[in-house]
């Protein structure tokens, strides 16, 4: 799709586009409003083609404020303490927000944490092509998050996709027509450690993930003698990301809950409650 045509997309239309996206979990002491978090997200859209042109935040006392490209590279520490921030590529200036395809949005909200979010339009680039670009870029600079994934959903309507998931992050998972979910586990302090069976084809680990141990073998072991140690891609020590074809996630979640695996959140001090991760696309009110 040509960046310049972005704003003429039908409603008709969008509702049959697919969308491929990133949702990125950290924890609270991550600075995600610094200049190498921008300098990142704006070589991931150079990559394919749709330049940032503005950085537009909402402050935590609800004011907002729009920078160009320039001017956001030229903040010397960090973005003002936000709520939340948007990165606008050229292919959605004058377009209505509700309307956005690609979308690069952090809610920094929560006390506990933050997520970061990044979708295209499917077929734009080489499937989770930028990504996975723009994770490496953020773990090439110490952004490691905790837990990540990337999944294809559908955009819907406008009013949906974007600002649905800014205004109501966190209340319903992603709804994928073939995910398998997990038994809930509601014994105290088990929230959060229930076994995991959402493989997606990007996962995002820590070394944490990968050294739980299964029957007779860690998981980095499993995933090579299941998916190839091509699948596992390294981005410094403590980033990992774990590609699956689509057509094999159904019966490797199967597999891991079998085996009780936790993905969700893992880190060498414990799993983090399933409430810090918000990379949902959920609807409006």
């Amino acid at each position: 799709m040509n960046v310049e045509n972005a704003r003429s997309i039908t409603e008709s239309a969008r509702r049959l586009m697919i969308a491929e996206a990133l949702a990125l979990a950290y924890d609270a002491t991550t600075q995600l409003g610094n200049r190498a978090v921008i300098e990142a997200i704006a070589a991931t859209m150079e990559s394919f083609g749709d330049p940032l042109d503005k950085v537009w935040i909402e402050d935590v006392t609800g004011k907002r404020h729009t920078y160009k490209m320039e001017q956001a590279l030229t903040i010397k520490g960090n973005l003002p303490n936000f709520r939340h921030l948007w990165a606008i590529p050229a292919s959605e200036r004058r377009n209505s927000k509700a309307r956005w395809l690609t979308v690069v949005t952090i809610d920094n909200s929560a006390v506990n944490g933050a997520t970061l979010f990044f979708a295209l339009p499917r077929d734009r680039a080489e499937e989770f092509g930028p990504h996975v670009t723009l994770l490496k870029l953020l773990a090439q600079v110490d952004v490691v998050p905790q837990y990540g994934f990337g999944y294809a959903g559908e955009y819907g309507s406008p009013d949906y996709f974007a600002l649905g998931y800014v205004s109501r992050s966190g209340i319903r998972a992603v709804e994928e027509p073939d995910r398998v979910r997990p038994s809930a586990d509601k014994r105290p302090g088990r929230y959060g450690r229930q076994p995991i069976v959402d493989v997606f084809p990007l996962n995002v680990l820590s070394e944490g993930h990968l050294r739980q141990r299964l029957v007779g073998e860690s998981f980095k072991e499993w995933i090579f003698r299941h998916t190839g140690p091509q699948s596992l891609l390294q981005f410094g020590p403590r980033c990992f990301a774990w590609l699956v074809p689509a057509a094999r996630t159904v019966d490797l979640s199967a597999s891991l809950k079998a085996v009780g695996i936790t993905l969700r959140g893992h880190t060498d001090a414990g799993a983090l409650p399933v409430s810090q991760i918000r990379g949902s696309i959920p609807r409006r009110g």
